[in-house]
């Protein structure tokens, strides 16, 4: 991924993958210069709440039926804290998101470096695939045969799998599906990131 911005250990709804690559949109990140990150992931799953809304706007009723916390937590922790953090304001009988609620990240890849271990990898790998858009497994080139000969382990897990040599040559070995991530959790990598 050209361009990638490449973070170590990030931690995430899905464990905390080794490398993470991610596709920054500039413009979203400056359409959101002078908010806070959501780091929390009820503030996440609130403003694509408000992003889903046909109006952008909700009640606090309405957004606590659609994140499935109490109206009362609402009140008292999280709306104060995404209205200090620059998210929400206060619309009519509602709040509405201040942003456009676009994703900071074009594209998130995750991967997951193992010597030997390509059944742990592939677990590990797997569950990234909830919050990436592509999840890869990346092995010591002299003990990736054994995965290799495994693709359809891969495929069904929606992982790529590839090698990486002693002298530093990458080699893709197996190609991953397409991820259908969980948005809050795609999102909250990318706010954490």
């Amino acid at each position: 991924l050209a361009g990638a911005e490449v973070l170590f250990e990030v931690a995430c709804r899905a464990g905390v993958p080794d490398l993470v690559l991610l596709d920054v949109d500039h413009d979203a990140i400056a359409a959101r210069a002078g908010t806070a990150a959501l780091v929390e992931p009820v503030d996440v799953r609130v403003m694509l709440a408000l992003k889903a809304s046909p109006m952008r706007r909700l009640t606090t009723d309405a957004l606590s039926t659609a994140v499935l916390v109490s109206p009362g937590h609402l009140r008292r922790r999280v709306i104060p804290r995404l209205v200090e953090g620059g998210h929400l304001e206060h619309a009519d009988d509602g709040w509405r998101s201040v942003s456009d609620g676009r994703s900071l990240a074009r594209k998130i890849i995750t991967i997951e470096m193992k010597r030997r271990d390509w059944r742990g990898g592939l677990a590990q790998a797997g569950r990234h695939t909830a919050v990436a858009d592509e999840a890869w497994l990346v092995l010591d080139a002299q003990t990736s045969h054994a995965a290799a000969s495994h693709e359809d382990w891969f495929s069904t897990c929606s992982v790529g799998l590839a090698s990486l040599s002693f002298n530093g040559g990458l080699t893709m070995l197996v190609r991953p599906t397409v991820n259908r991530s969980r948005p809050q959790h795609r999102e909250l990598l990318v706010e954490r990131a």
